[in-house]
């Protein structure tokens, strides 16, 4: 559907904070096809992208010689396609006071936050919901990266919560190698300079969570040479369901054009695949002790016996000083609930004839307990 149609659902939406060149190079991309969006989108983009840009610089020239002369220490990436339980371990990741990780407001607010995070977190607040899954979040949460590089401006996958249509080519979307060289070249520039505004901040090293950074393991991996990584996994026909909601929640807050439930379902199917590839092509270019895999399932039943094999696969430093303050994180979330969905017999049927040989490799059965066959 065109853009200029979707005036009337523009009214209300949530926007994106992005800055000024994010948004004109991301409209631009999309107007040849869909047309320019109705003047309120733009003129609100504009005005908010013009704010975000402004105080971009002024963060840029008041921490001028601290960014400059950063090293960001070798990160630890989480990787595991949507839904897979990347934001639960990011959490538990997240308790060990060694590490530092981007917060929600962080990576909401790339442009500004090293100038006024610290206050906002000195301000009460109550932690939301997501409405994906019902999961606890706040301001100081650990949250995906992806949001800052699309806010800053770099190629991302979540220009696609904007204008969906660019879901209808999954690969082009997803894989950076897709995109032309300046675009490339802006995203690894964007990422890197993310991770000196953390390394400012934090002077830590930094864990990283965004399930876009599977698609780009065979980049990352000459990026980041000495980067570790997290592999999680999860019960596909889970996955499936759970990102047919993940999407529809985020579409529904942000999108600026239409997209039927089935096309949803094409890309989700397209992604899963290619997200498959990436990882085995950017496996087979690491040692072995650089990644560790865990399954969602092993890590919720025995999460703390789960963190300490994955310190000791990655030679990362004494788990047990990480032990305690992970043991109290997994008494707050005690009583959250996972949540249980339904597929049509029909949409089942797609899932196994996509996904099929990947689910018998990996050794997943139907889940009973958490996705039900209407």
């Amino acid at each position: 559907m065109k853009i200029a149609e979707e005036t009337a659902k523009s009214v209300g939406l949530r926007r994106l904070r992005l800055s000024l060149g994010a948004w004109r190079r991301l409209e631009r991309r999309v107007r040849a096809v869909n047309g320019r969006p109705n003047w309120r989108v733009q003129a609100a983009y504009w005005l908010s992208g013009a704010g975000h840009s402004l105080l971009s610089r002024i963060q840029s020239a008041s921490h001028a010689e601290k960014i400059r002369t950063a090293v960001a220490r070798p990160p630890l990436f989480l990787l595991g396609f949507w839904r897979s339980g990347t934001t639960f371990l990011h959490e538990l990741f997240g308790c060990d006071a060694r590490l530092g990780f981007a917060s929600t407001y962080a990576c909401l607010n790339p442009s500004h936050f090293l100038l006024t995070e610290g206050f906002m977190r000195e301000q009460p607040s109550q932690p939301s919901l997501r409405p994906m899954d019902n999961m606890r979040y706040s301001w100081v949460s650990p949250q995906e990266d992806e949001f800052a590089l699309l806010a800053l401006g770099a190629p991302s996958a979540y220009e696609a919560l904007i204008f969906p249509s660019l879901m209808r080519n999954p690969r082009s979307l997803l894989d950076p190698r897709q995109r032309p060289r300046d675009e490339q070249a802006r995203w690894a520039d964007t990422l890197q300079h993310f991770l000196r505004l953390l390394t400012v901040q934090q002077d830590k090293p930094i864990v990283l969570k965004s399930p876009p950074h599977g698609f780009r393991l065979p980049v990352l991996s000459s990026l980041f040479p000495h980067a570790r990584y997290v592999l999680i996994e999860r019960n596909p026909y889970e996955v499936f369901a759970s990102n047919l909601k993940l999407w529809r929640s985020l579409l529904d807050m942000y999108s600026l054009e239409s997209i039927s439930a089935e096309e949803i379902e094409a890309f989700v199917l397209s992604a899963y695949v290619l997200h498959e590839e990436a990882i085995a092509e950017g496996i087979r270019q690491l040692d072995t002790s650089q990644i560790a895999r865990v399954r969602y399932e092993e890590l919720v039943a025995n999460p703390v016996g789960e963190m300490a094999r994955l310190y000791q696969h990655l030679g990362l430093e004494d788990f047990e000083a990480a032990r305690m303050p992970i043991e109290r994180h997994l008494e707050k979330v005690a009583d959250h609930k996972r949540n249980r969905f339904r597929l049509s017999p029909s949409q089942k049927q797609g899932v196994d004839a996509v996904w099929g040989a990947l689910i018998e490799r990996k050794k997943y059965g139907w889940p009973h307990d958490h996705v039900a066959l209407e």
